[in-house]
Parts: structure tokens; C-alpha cells; sequence
């Protein structure tokens, strides 16, 4: 009888040990929910408080260290968003590309930006997919090849920014775009890139000298009640500039041709690219656009939806 009574202690002991793991876990998830519902709030020192208990635990460590690294970067303490952004970075994590966007930002306060662009362009060779659905890639992208004066690839990038994001920033994004058109540099900056033109890659050399299709745009007026640029004009010349440069670059084995033109090469061989630009523009010519862009009618924008799921990747 002992034996037996024995035999069923240890029993009722496994049956608890066996659920002890379950209810820890599912603590651990409250809190986790507790401190991204905070991050929400903009309470980072209390989110980070649950966030490096369950740290501390080795619980979720590759989303808590990317949420760890978003909060110090925030808050402004570069050195620790950098150091977690790369424990988020590590083998085997689902992160790696949301992680590396803060380490890159943090180059960027950090005053490297030919680090910060490296890396960027790293992790969308690595995650394509992933990277042209991400805002926030295009549009860091676009800023630093701006800052280099590589007006071709930052143009390249910025109309990917409007894609991905046409609602909440796509006026910004469109004068962005205009001031990169109006650009009347474009000669002097040639000539400056090109000065040690066998040091550069024959892609980059494409790139510098597909700048001079911009001299051949319209300047187009702006809107005195939008602020934005004529419509019109603007959508000619988003044609005229993507439209050229994809004829003109047949060279397509660098970093910008085959993650971007060869996309822009799909919408016009398919007959895509008004519809890419009618999506894009909607938000921010609401009233306008159907003059610049004739014809876009549901069927076609459905069609360009399909389209989507096969080409953007």
C-alpha cells in the first residue's frame, strides 16, 4: 500500500511540474503584453522596466530585445539601443530586419552614414520581401543617397516611401520627390562623381550618369492652395524619369537594379506603372488625379492588386 501511495505522489508531482512551465509562460506573456501596451503609451521607462525582467528570464529574447532596442532609441540612449538591436540581430531571430532599421538609425545619430546605408542595403538583399513592404527602409534609403548627392538612387527609393506609405506622409514624400526633379546641380555633381570614374562599379557609374535625365524634366508649378506640385506634370515626369532610366540601365547585378529598377521594369513591361503611380497619388490628389491618370478604373486597380502578390518580391 506505501508503494502505491508512493506511486501516486509522484504521479500528482509530475502532473504539477508538468504545468508549473505553462503558467509561468503564460505570466510571462501577460507582461510582455503589459509592456508593449506601455511602449504604446509612451511609458518607455516602465516598458522597459517588464521588458528587461523578461529579459532577464531568456523570454521571447529576440522580440524583447528589438522592443528594448525601439524603447532606448526612443528615449534617446543610443548606446543601448544599438547593443540590443544587435542581440535582436542574432542567429535564428525573426527580427533581424525590424532590429537592424533601429541599429541603422542608430549609425545615423551616431554620424555614420556610410555604415547606416551598408547595413540597410545588407538586410534588404537578405529579407527582399520584408524590406520593400517597410516604410521606413525606402525611406532612409532615399535620405542618405540625397545627402551623397545620388539623386537617381535616393528617387529610386522615394517613390518605393510613396508606395508603401501613401497616406500618412505622401505630400511630404511627393515634394520631396519634386525637389529632387528640380534639381539644377545635376552637371556640376556628374562631373564631381565621376572625377575617378575607375574606382567606380559599372552599375554606379549607370546610376551617375541616368542623373541627366533629370535635367530633361518640367519643373512643374506649384499649387498655391496644396503646396504640392501640378499634377499633370508631375505625373509625366514620374513617368518620363522611372520610364528612362529602366531603358537606359541594361546592367542590372547592383544593389539598386535588382531591388528596385527591375521592379519598375515589371510595371512598365506589364503595363503597371499608372496604376502604380495612381495608388500612390490618390491620397494626395484626391480631386485631381483622374485627369492626369484617364481611365483607372476598379477593374484596373484590381487587376494592379493581383499583380502585386506575384511581382513585389
Amino acid at each position: 500500500m506505501k508503494k502505491i501511495f508512493v506511486v501516486i505522489f509522484l504521479l500528482f508531482g509530475l502532473a504539477a511540474a508538468a504545468q508549473e512551465p505553462s503558467k509561468i509562460q503564460k505570466e510571462n506573456a501577460k507582461t510582455l503584453k503589459e509592456a508593449i501596451a506601455l511602449q504604446s503609451e509612451g511609458k518607455l521607462a516602465e516598458s522597459n522596466q517588464k521588458l528587461t525582467d523578461l529579459y532577464a528570464l531568456h523570454f521571447m529574447e529576440d522580440y524583447v530585445c528589438w522592443h528594448l532596442s525601439n524603447n532606448y532609441y526612443r528615449i534617446g540612449d543610443i548606446k543601448k539601443a544599438e547593443r540590443f538591436a544587435g542581440e535582436a540581430m542574432g542567429e535564428g531571430s525573426k527580427y533581424v530586419l525590424q532590429a537592424g532599421i533601429v541599429k541603422a538609425l542608430c549609425l545615423g545619430i551616431r554620424e555614420k552614414p556610410d555604415e547606416e546605408l551598408q547595413l540597410l542595403e545588407r538586410l534588404a538583399v537578405t529579407y527582399p520581401n520584408e524590406a520593400k513592404a517597410n516604410p521606413t527602409m525606402h525611406l532612409l534609403i532615399a535620405s542618405l543617397n540625397a545627402d551623397k548627392r545620388l539623386y537617381i538612387n535616393s528617387l529610386l527609393a522615394y517613390y518605393m516611401y510613396l508606395f508603401a506609405n501613401p497616406v500618412t506622409y505622401g505630400k511630404q514624400t511627393i515634394i520631396a520627390i519634386y525637389d529632387l526633379m528640380s534639381r539644377r546641380d545635376v552637371n556640376s555633381v556628374i562631373e564631381e562623381k565621376t572625377a575617378n570614374s575607375s574606382q567606380l562599379t559599372k552599375e554606379e557609374l549607370d546610376l551617375i550618369w541616368g542623373m541627366l535625365f533629370i535635367t530633361e524634366l518640367k519643373t512643374p508649378a506649384i499649387d498655391s492652395e496644396s503646396g504640392l506640385p501640378d499634377v499633370d506634370n508631375f505625373v509625366n515626369n514620374s513617368r518620363s524619369l522611372l520610364t528612362n532610366i529602366c531603358n537606359s540601365i541594361e546592367n542590372r547585378q547592383g544593389f539598386y537594379e535588382e531591388f528596385y529598377i527591375n521592379f519598375y521594369d515589371k510595371l512598365l513591361k506589364d503595363n503597371m506603372l499608372d496604376a502604380f503611380l495612381y495608388y500612390s497619388l490618390s491620397d494626395a490628389y484626391p480631386d485631381s488625379l483622374n485627369s492626369a491618370i484617364p481611365g483607372m478604373t476598379k477593374e484596373k486597380m484590381e487587376a494592379f492588386a493581383d499583380w502585386l502578390e506575384g511581382n513585389l518580391r
